[in-house]
């Protein structure tokens, strides 16, 4: 008998309808963590948030695609052909939640609404047991080495917070303003800060830029200079969906947002049912692995985390940290005990 723990955490704690993750267990046929990617246009689908519009589209779809296997011996997963095809599927699906919810021309016309999410699910194929992830949700099986697939931008963009973190930490400023005023620097990058605000102060921008350019060589010798000068300069709002679903880019990252996702930035794996004991699923929003099986080792991991790190500046550093109405990021964690 499959026994399974689950839970999901929003970042806002007074609103926890507007919790981006989701997650689907449906024994025998498979088991599902999807993190909505956070809206930053301050759009809106069918009155709710781009990357939760796009999460729930993917969850549903999923549940559509369970229910077409029978549960039979000869026809177990019979819809499953493989990763790619999945992932197309995926794609065609929030498409069509798109067109019923009547912006399918909005968002041709203007990628930015798209919303997106990142996946990891485990489904039951006849007698094995097959994973596919897209996006930066991750798996444990057995405890063992756990599957991780991070943005690799993401370590840039955590950097360009960092710094302008502490720029205004040295000035005097308490933390709640060093981490809205480094929220607005990450978000809009070096070239998109407003005129006239803290954040535009041609010293901080100067030294922030000397700071990046400085560790680039170092850090991440593999990204061309012109596109570490995109990203910095863009941020995420205008620089970090330039490298969306693009497989000739360096820093290019896969997502679930209706448009065609390139094979490089699918994650695949298969394994016999009958030699895995646990398998552990979860979103990025977990700094930190549980020491072991089940939800009380993780969100032991998550407590941990927030007290040697809140602002996520130092071994967990992030495009964001945690704040007076909740922690840094949704999280969801599914736990499964298969034998």
């Amino acid at each position: 008998m499959i026994a399974c723990e689950a839970f999901s955490q929003g970042k806002l704690l007074a609103r926890p309808e507007a919790n981006e993750d989701a997650f689907l267990i449906v024994p025998g046929r498979g088991y599902v963590v999807i993190d909505g990617v956070s809206d930053r246009t301050g759009a809106r689908i069918g009155g709710a948030a781009t990357g939760l519009f796009v999460a729930q589209a993917v969850r549903r779809a999923f549940l559509r695609f369970f229910a077409e296997d029978s549960g039979g011996p000869s026809s177990a997963g019979g819809w499953f052909a493989g990763a790619e095809d999945l992932v197309r599927r995926l794609s065609e699906e929030v498409e069509a939640a798109y067109a019923a919810a009547g912006v399918a021309e909005a968002v041709a016309a203007d990628a930015r609404l798209r919303g997106g999410c990142a996946f990891a699910a485990a489904l039951q194929v006849g007698e094995r047991l097959e994973f596919v992830a897209l996006g930066d949700c991750g798996a444990r099986v057995d405890g063992g080495e756990a599957l991780l697939f991070p943005k690799p931008l993401d370590s840039v963009t955590a950097l360009l917070r960092r710094e302008a973190w502490r720029w205004f930490e040295a000035r005097g400023l308490k933390p709640e303003a060093c981490d809205a005023l480094a929220r607005r620097m990450v978000h809009g990058g070096l070239a998109h800060q407003e005129a006239g605000s803290p954040t535009s102060d041609p010293d901080l921008l100067a030294h922030v830029s000397a700071r990046l350019w400085a560790k680039r060589a170092r850090l991440w010798p593999q990204i061309p200079d012109t596109e570490f000068a995109e990203l910095i300069a863009g941020g995420i709002a205008h620089g970090q969906d330039r490298f969306l679903n693009q497989a000739g880019r360096v820093l290019g990252y896969g997502a679930l947002n209706g448009a065609p996702v390139p094979g490089r930035f699918i994650e695949a794996r298969s394994w016999a049912l009958a030699e895995i004991g646990t398998l552990e699923l979860f979103t990025d929003g977990y700094f930190a692995l549980g020491e072991g099986f089940g939800l009380a080792a993780w969100e032991a991991a998550a407590r941990r985390v927030e007290a040697e790190d809140p602002h996520r500046l130092g071994a967990y550093a992030s495009t964001k940290g945690s704040t007076p109405e909740g922690p840094a990021d949704d999280r969801t964690y599914l736990g499964l005990r298969l034998r």
